[in-house]
């Protein structure tokens, strides 16, 4: 089963994203802000991460960045989400969607991108 943590500080979002999720048969981890989720992160790792671009204690552009550095687990493949028009130039993520996140798209592209990681191993 494919895996995947949600990282949110909005509840109903997260939410929604993990309903999404888990319907359509990912073991689905949330985390309301980005120092919890590489705290799961690291304690076990899974195969996709999506979060939101800004939020208080990590943001989501700070948790991708910190999880690009560690050893063996630089390759998840990592989504930004944010209700800004652009992504940011200074992080390497993999996917950036922007909110509101229709749950379809934002299936649509995890798939996507993990078939493409899978191809590029």
């Amino acid at each position: 089963m494919v895996s995947v943590l949600l990282v949110d500080d909005d509840p109903e979002a997260l939410a929604a994203w993990g309903a999404c999720c888990a319907a359509d048969g990912f073991d689905v981890k949330l985390a309301s802000d980005g120092h919890t989720a590489l705290a799961m992160f690291i304690e076990s790792p899974v195969d996709i991460v999506v979060a939101d671009w800004r939020m208080p204690v990590m943001s989501g552009s700070e948790l991708c960045h910190r999880l690009r550095t560690l050893p063996k687990l630089a390759d998840v493949v990592f989504i930004l989400v944010s209700g800004e028009p652009s992504p940011p130039a200074f992080v390497t993520y993999d996917g950036f969607l922007r909110k509101p996140v229709d749950g379809q798209n934002l299936l649509a592209t995890m798939r996507r991108l993990l078939a493409d990681h899978v191809m590029h191993r």
